[in-house]
Formats: C-alpha cells, structure tokens, sequence
C-alpha cells in the first residue's frame, strides 16, 4: 500500500471524530440561524436573515456587545500586566520555583462554574469576606457588588483576572527563563533599571509569544458565560449580560433556539475577525 493511502487510513478515525463531533454542530448551528428551527417544533422553516435583523434591534444584544466589549478591554490588558509582573519574579531560580509555577495553573484549573459559585460567597453580603474585612474595623455592612448597579461588572471582571492572570505568568515564565543569563548581568553591570530591562530585553524576548497569548484571552473574553452565569446571572438588569449568555438565555431559557444559534455566530464572526488580525499582523513580521 502506498505511504499517502496508509497515512489517510490513520486520519480516517481523527476525520470522522471531528467530524461528528465538531463539524456537523457547527454547520448545524450556522444553518438553523436561517430558519425558525426548535428541537420541539419539527416544522422548522426558512426565515433568511430574520434572526439576524432581529438581533440588531434587540437593545439587549447590542448592550451585551457593548459590555463584552468593555470586559475585555480591562481585563485582557491587566491580566497581561499581572501575569507578566509574576513571571519577571519567578524568572530567577529559587527553592519551590517549580511548585510555584505549577500552583499559578490552580485559579485555571478549577472550572468557572466552581469559581463563580465562591467568588459569589466572597461577594455575599451576610457571609462574605468583604463584609467580614469590614467588621474587623467596626465599618458598616455593604450589599453584595453583585447586586448593585455600577459594581455588578467591575466584580465580574476581578473574579476574571484571578483566574486567568496566573495563566499568563505560566505561559510567559519559559519564555523569560529562556532569555540569556548574560543579557541580564550586562544590563545590571550597566545600572539599568528594572523598567528599562523589561523594556529592551523581556518585552522584546517576548514578543513573539505576547501576541498568541493576548490572541488566546480576547478570545476567551469574548466567549464569558460559566462565571457570569454563576456570579450574576446577566444581572443586575442586563448590566453583566454577555453575548455568550444572551444566546444560552433565548435558546434554553426562552425556547428560541435559531435566535440563539445567531447571535453565537456573531461571537464566532467576533473571534473569526481578531483571528484574521492576528494572521495579518504575522504575515506583516514575516516579511520585515
């Protein structure tokens, strides 16, 4: 047999896996957004662009893009800073290092629906630990942020970075191990300062694998649902609502399963958009 027939053999398995799996929901998402479908209604007809002309004058899906928008644009950049600023520290040997690098995948580790259900003790008005912070100085109670408007998103976002920052310190540690211990020792012999190393040496080091990772937490940004869903349920109001959770709402929630079916392919059409950014920009430094 041929080397080509007997690699395609290999693959046949991997093929059929994905595409059961993967592509088959993905095509039938994308072709139940043109048509009235309902898994309890099996007269499902073609609507076109209805589904999508709805979603653009629905005010709750413009404003949960509106908030996915603003989550991300906070919590990418300060979970970069962050996981940044721990792997500078864990660049030098020390004793337990490795421990401690294995302890920053923890926060990653346990799923979002767990996170969302402490950070909301954290958060609880009667029974958590800002309310209990305060006793200790004998200042008045405060309401949960969860539940106030104003606070609702800054506390979903701070539950976010405490998950995904040690992620980044993770991803970046090798990348700043890696930098060349004589580069270090020159720039201290030279007096540089911890903000000019960083500058002409870790960033630089780095910049290859900044910009996947930066890639990799937008698109998780994008996607927010399992610890929303948990922290705030989208509330209060509509200030937390995601469009992640707007499409699980109409589809589960409200039995509108096409509109939910779009407006997941406008986060796909989101992702797909930041993706072709990311493959310019690296066509871009190929060629320089």
């Amino acid at each position: 047999m041929p080397a080509s027939g007997g690699r395609s053999l290999l693959i046949l398995p991997l093929a059929l896996v994905l595409g059961l799996f993967l592509l088959w929901p993905v095509l039938f998402g994308f072709l139940a957004s043109f048509t009235s479908y309902s898994p309890f209604d099996p007269h499902a007809r073609f609507i076109g662009l209805s589904n999508y002309a709805s979603l653009m004058r629905d005010v709750y899906f413009v404003r949960a893009f509106r908030t996915i928008g603003l989550f991300t644009l906070v919590t990418v950049p300060v979970e970069l800073l962050l996981g940044f600023a721990a792997a500078w520290l864990l660049r030098e040997p020390f004793p337990a290092r490795g421990m401690m690098r294995v302890l920053l995948l923890v926060p990653w580790l346990i799923s979002p629906v767990a996170g969302g259900v402490m950070w909301r003790f954290l958060y609880a008005s009667g029974s958590g630990i800002l309310n209990y912070a305060l006793t200790l100085f004998n200042l008045p109670l405060q309401p949960s942020p969860l539940g106030v408007s104003g606070h609702a998103l800054p506390a979903a976002m701070i539950a976010e970075i405490w998950r995904t920052a040690p992620l980044v310190s993770f991803l970046l540690v090798p990348g700043l191990i890696s930098v060349p211990s004589q580069m270090w020792q020159q720039a201290t012999l030279e007096g540089a300062s911890v903000f000019r190393q960083v500058r002409h040496i870790g960033l630089p080091w780095l910049k290859p694998l900044l910009l996947p990772v930066a890639l990799f937490l937008t698109g998780n940004a994008l996607g927010t649902f399992d610890g929303v869903l948990m922290l705030t349920g989208g509330g209060p109001g509509a200030e937390t609502l995601t469009p992640a959770l707007y499409s699980y709402q109409r589809a589960f929630q409200l039995n509108n399963w096409s509109l939910g079916a779009a407006s997941a392919w406008f986060i796909v059409l989101a992702t797909m958009l930041l993706g072709a950014g990311y493959l310019l920009l690296m066509s871009r430094e190929a060629h320089e």
